[in-house]
């Protein structure tokens, strides 16, 4: 560098003064005009929450109706105490992976796969609470919590599913369609905010506790399930062999995700929205 300038001001030297001063002030524009450059290309690199952006959807927070007043049964003709009242609850906002976690994207950070079916871009399962977030935390994310996962799911829709009541076959796999193969993400249509598979596919787990009267007391802002430990977490959204009688937004089961377990369980990640002004 030293020896580039000592040859550029031998060089200037012998100029005449008036071509000497022109030469000066086209070299200084130039320089301007590369450090304009270099600060454009900068700031057009993406920064993290641009980053997380690409991978999932922004979600905006607000307010809904979590649950449902509808009498629906589960196996051996319980009724769906777990998912009532419905009750009003409000959101932040936060950012949502768009679909679930795949086996490439589990595998490339670890070095095991239990996934019943093989395939890189079929959501990776079998996965107990603790490895799914465990993932989420190494990525510097989160599960979603309950609350996160309905409202999201639901993308403005009061209906039994995201899409509306009854079964739509455009939207999910599950038992009536998916012809026991298990298929990878994102080929049936998002929900309206841009989510793929929060119906069907693999149950998902979420942040919370499960108990079977939450819902009962569930604060307004921000619920995030019952404070003290239980014996299980919430898994949500129903799976592929799953039938149509279990497909609603607001079935809720206590996940159990050991290998004697018939639930397909798989996970997404969340992330708490950053303030970008900063």
């Amino acid at each position: 560098m030293y020896v580039f300038r000592s040859a550029a001001n031998v060089w200037i030297e012998t100029l005449t003064p008036s071509l000497r001063e022109s030469t000066i002030i086209r070299m200084k524009r130039l320089i301007f005009i590369l450090i304009g450059l270099l600060v454009g290309f900068f700031a057009s690199l993406p920064s993290f929450a641009e980053t997380i952006a690409e991978d999932m959807v922004s979600i905006k927070g607000g307010c809904f109706m979590m649950g449902t007043d509808k009498v629906f049964y589960y196996e051996w003709g319980r009724e769906n105490e777990r998912e009532r009242p419905a009750h009003k609850v409000c959101v932040s906002d936060f950012y949502l992976d768009k679909y679930e976690v795949t086996q490439e994207k589990w595998q490339a950070v670890r070095d095991y796969n239990n996934s019943p079916v093989k395939g890189p871009k079929i959501p990776v399962s079998r996965i107990t609470w603790a490895e799914a977030n465990q993932f989420c935390r190494d990525r510097g994310q989160r599960l979603p919590t309950e609350a996160e996962w309905e409202y999201a799911a639901r993308a403005g829709s009061q209906a039994d599913n995201p899409w509306g009541d009854g079964i739509d076959y455009d939207y999910l796999w599950f038992a009536g369609n998916s012809f026991r193969q298990h298929s990878p993400v994102g080929k049936k249509k998002p929900n309206a905010w841009g989510v793929y598979d929060m119906m069907g596919s693999v149950w998902e787990w979420v942040a919370d506790w499960y108990s079977d009267n939450y819902y009962q007391s569930s604060p307004v802002q921000n619920p995030k399930g019952p404070e003290t430990r239980q014996s299980w977490r919430v898994i949500r959204g129903a799976s592929w062999v799953d039938e149509e009688e279990v497909i609603r937004v607001t079935v809720r089961y206590r996940g159990m995700a050991d290998p004697t377990d018939d639930f397909w369980v798989g996970f997404r990640c969340a992330s708490t929205t950053k303030d970008k002004s900063k």
